[in-house]
């Protein structure tokens, strides 16, 4: 099963088996984008910026969308 890992946010357990299904899912259709460390640079920021607006820590995923 695929890892889950975000640096600046930890998920509850709750959110990881969701995740991991998903993360399952897109595996099977490789549908990661393939990003640039200045992207996931961008992506980390704001995971912390969105979690600090709401309280809660939050994980993005890019995907290819086609």
């Amino acid at each position: 099963m695929a890892k889950i890992h975000s640096e600046v946010t930890e998920l509850p357990a709750s959110c990881k088996s969701a995740a991991e299904h998903m993360a399952a899912e897109l595996a099977g259709e490789d549908a990661y984008a393939d990003l640039s460390e200045e992207c996931i640079g961008k992506l980390k920021r704001l995971e912390a910026e969105i979690g600090k607006e709401i309280g809660e820590p939050v994980a993005l995923v890019a995907c290819r969308l086609s």
